[in-house]
């Protein structure tokens, strides 16, 4: 390409001099290309990375988080408002605690330190020097645990200093962002109200725009880039890690390897096992043979029981709890159809189960834990039943907020009093998500709530509502055919239905016990009725749709830069004057 010099230089020096007037195509696309990065790229908070997690992986990870940024940016609204509302309700219970000055000083970012999982068991630690007692290196405590360890006054010291200084979150980058974004949402205003067309890109950076503030407002305490987690130190870390372990799914034969529904179909090690308090004064030693012997099944109606002694030598404690407790494996009461039991249940022969080292020495050290600490000891429960209350308890884990309706079980559940007072019977502990084995972006029961999953739905499905009211409102935004103009008018209008109906069933299932029980059925898989084939495949019909409108709408709002009317590169004069990207 050959550089022409031009024939004539003008010289002569002027004043100030306007921009021209009106905007072009490749400034308008810059400009919204910007700001739709620094919307996604800035407003996005991931968790600790897993131990071992490269830098490329990590990279990686957020930008799949990046992606959902893009496609469907209230589904990240929704995993910054569930961490947002764990992090005030676990703060909310410790400050509330802390009102004999014994805990530590606890305030929002700590709360969100906790729930990204920044404190940790590590088994390479002096204090966890020993037998080992499970196969993981880390573990990350959840809020739940983190709860935990607050009622056995056992919560972490870490000034919010120390949390700030492991933290890259950068003030001045998110001045910018919101800068830009509000720029772009006054101009966006002043378009409309002088009667100038919007693009239907500008109209989706809109929408976006909107979704970056609120996960600038909900994940504003929360740190940001944190690498290296919060080591837990002391004595008592194995005793109540092993206790953790046996509660979490991380101790499950069959893990779930997902991050949605997982909390459906797994059977942790808890929920297997029963624990017997020991007598006073026992002197019953864990000898490896005695371990591996003493095998007494039972079966009847209510299921089997195998009695392997598993007791602790640790000193009374200050209450006068039984020491020398055992934890005994209880079989025949499955959950559902995914759940693992064990291949000997159906034997009708004595089978004798001897556990491994490893698990001999967890379920040692977490008779010791519930010996040691009344807040776990106020965690037993008399065992279930039957198959429905099993059934009933395992539903109530999983939602401890349900409505008062659903939570009315025909049995009558009658909760654990006294436990100290029958130590010569078996006690049921349930299960909760105390410990993970990586921290996950997307919510889950390892979070704390405060209200019922079903409202929480309805939250959820509004804002999915509410951004398709943002493409509903370009109803009139000429594009380049008619055929992509009602494309757009019928994604963005499918998008609100679709928000509105779920929304309504979330209602339903809050107001109506017998709608809640039917959905949890269908989430549990644990039978296959017509009814329930029906539902799953209208919702990968629905589910397929919405997609394709989701990504629709994104690829519409650049495919229709080809052809926009002309009035779309107008701009009032002062707008362009404004500093902006």
């Amino acid at each position: 390409m050959e550089i022409q010099r031009p024939e004539f230089i003008n010289t002569t020096f002027v004043g100030y001099v306007p921009n021209p007037d009106g905007r072009g195509t490749l400034s308008l696309l810059f400009s919204c290309l910007l700001t739709l990065s620094l919307c996604v790229w800035s407003a996005i908070y991931l968790d600790l990375p897993p131990y071992g997690e490269t830098d490329i992986e990590y990279t990686y990870r957020y930008l799949k988080w990046s992606v959902l940024g893009i496609f469907g940016p209230e589904l990240v609204i929704w995993a910054a408002w569930r961490q947002f509302i764990s992090a005030r309700t676990l703060t909310k219970f410790i400050q509330e605690k802390n009102n004999n000055g014994r805990n530590p000083q606890w305030t929002m970012v700590h709360g969100f330190y906790a729930g990204m999982g920044g404190f940790v068991f590590d088994m390479d630690t002096p204090e966890m020097h020993g037998p080992r007692f499970i196969p993981q290196r880390r573990l990350h405590v959840t809020p739940r645990g983190i709860q935990l360890l607050a009622k056995c006054g056992l919560l972490p010291d870490i000034s919010l200093e120390d949390i700030k200084d492991k933290s890259k979150t950068d003030g001045s980058g998110k001045l910018i962002c919101c800068f830009q974004v509000s720029w772009m949402v006054v101009q966006a205003a002043v378009r409309v109200a002088v009667g100038l067309p919007l693009t239907p890109l500008e109209t989706n950076t809109i929408g976006h725009v909107v979704c970056a503030l609120i996960n600038y407002a909900l994940w504003w305490y929360k740190p940001r880039w944190i690498k290296e987690p919060t080591i837990l130190r002391g004595e008592w870390t194995r005793p109540i890690c092993a206790f953790m372990y046996m509660s979490s799914q991380v101790s499950a034969e069959h893990k779930v390897n997902r991050d949605v529904l997982r909390d459906f179909g797994v059977k942790t090690e808890m929920s297997g096992v029963l624990y017997t308090p020991g007598l006073p004064g026992s002197q019953e030693s864990l000898d490896a043979r005695a371990l591996g012997t003493k095998v007494t099944p039972r079966s009847d109606q209510q299921g089997s029981e195998e009695d392997i002694q598993l007791t602790d030598e640790s000193e009374p404690s200050d209450d006068a709890f039984p020491v020398n407790g055992r934890i005994t494996m209880r079989k025949g009461l499955e959950l559902s159809a995914h759940t693992f039991h064990q291949e000997e249940v159906a034997s009708k022969t004595v089978h004798k189960t001897i556990p491994s080292e490893m698990r001999i020495e967890r379920w040692k050290l977490a008779c010791k834990a519930i010996e040691q600490y009344p807040a776990i000891r106020e965690r037993l429960d008399i065992p279930p039943c039957d198959q429905d209350e099993l059934r009933y308890r395992e539903a109530h884990r999983l939602y401890p907020e349900m409505p008062d309706k659903v939570s009315q079980h025909p049995r009558g559940h009658k909760p654990s009093e006294h436990v100290k007072a029958s130590s010569n019977k078996s006690w049921w502990c349930p299960s909760e998500e105390l410990v993970v084995e990586r921290p996950r972006n997307w919510p889950g029961d390892d979070l704390l709530r405060h209200m019922q999953g079903h409202l929480m739905g309805i939250i959820l499905w509004s804002s999915s509502t509410v951004y398709g009211a943002v493409h509903v409102a370009g109803w009139n935004e000429q594009f380049p055919t008619n055929v992509e103009s009602w494309f757009w008018r019928m994604s963005g209008v499918y998008i609100v239905f679709s928000g509105l109906l779920w929304s309504f069933f979330n209602l339903m299932g809050h107001l109506s016990g017998s709608v809640w029980w039917f959905w949890y059925g269908i989430l549990e898989g644990a039978e296959r009725k017509r009814s329930h084939i029906l539902i799953y495949v209208l919702c990968c019909i629905g589910g397929t749709l919405y997609v394709i409108a989701r990504v629709y709408l994104v690829l519409e709002a650049f495919i229709s830069l080809r052809a926009l009317p002309a009035a779309a590169y107008d701009s009032p004069s002062w707008v362009l004057t404004v500093p902006h990207l």
